[in-house]
């Protein structure tokens, strides 16, 4: 497979392999509806678009179109059917256009598609094959009730890209990437993430954008498992109760904690 083909697109087409392609969508909003160890599954992915109207959504962001797209996909879901938002964005769009026309709305549109799927009764899941920065995880994934990530060191998980905190923090990279050693909340790596009880599986592959047969069908049989078993979707508030988070956000729970008590107060 080229080296040209992005993560997300890599997975999506192994997973809507022989099942309908939905039209109507921005390029850079891949949407398909494929069974799944016989279960009906709606799979969306967000890809780079060279041609993307906006610039700041070319290179895989979640932009306008992108997010406005992918609520338009969640919410068109055939009925009896599960979600799956395959997870391979670097970041919302920043930009001067895309702040003023309302980026923050069409995020909160995407957002939304997910909260009302989900409570309307359709399993939704989300695989992490690559980057899951800021709002684009949020809008794009992080609202799954199961969520899965390759163990690889291409996937990415955080607030900020890399390059953007160092400008913020004004620190030097290699200064990052030694305090993440010492503060796992401000590590970026999947292992750090799945530490903090967000992961329900991590799945080894060899080369993320060229699964083999068996790699596939690991996370294939996994995912499939999952969305059978209602017991295996979660709420997303409820990983904080997960016995990792027990341990590693420890004062997240109890702030919340304070906060319930004196909001029910």
């Amino acid at each position: 497979m080229s080296e040209e083909v992005s993560r997300g697109r890599a997975w999506f087409e192994r997973f809507a392999a022989g099942g309908a392609r939905a039209d109507g969508f921005p390029a850079s909003v891949l949407v398909a509806d494929a069974p799944l160890d016989g279960l009906p599954v709606r799979w969306v992915a967000v890809v780079p678009a060279p041609q993307a109207r906006f610039p700041r959504a070319r290179s895989g962001e979640m932009g306008i179109d992108e997010a406005f797209g992918v609520a338009a996909a969640v919410r068109g879901v055939p009925p009896n059917s599960a979600i799956v938002a395959l997870v391979d964005a670097p970041g919302q769009a920043f930009g001067i256009r895309e702040e003023a026309i309302g980026l923050q709305r069409a995020l909160a549109a995407s957002v939304d598609a997910y909260v009302q799927a989900r409570r309307s009764g359709h399993p939704v899941a989300a695989l992490i094959v690559g980057k899951a920065i800021s709002g684009a995880f949020l809008a794009h994934g992080m609202q799954a009730g199961w969520i899965g990530a390759l163990d690889d060191p291409g996937v990415d998980v955080h607030v900020m890209s890399e390059p953007a905190v160092a400008r913020v923090t004004r620190m030097q990279r290699s200064d990052l990437a030694r305090i993440a050693s010492e503060v796992p909340a401000t590590a970026r790596d999947i292992a750090s993430f799945a530490r903090f009880g967000a992961i329900d599986a991590l799945f080894e592959v060899a080369d993320p954008q060229a699964p083999t047969d068996e790699e596939y069908a690991s996370v294939a049989r996994a995912l499939g498992a999952a969305l059978r078993d209602g017991s295996g979707l979660r709420l997303p508030g409820e990983r904080l109760n997960r016995p990792a988070a027990i341990q590693t956000r420890a004062l997240a729970r109890r702030v919340r904690g304070e906060l319930a008590t004196g909001w029910d107060g």
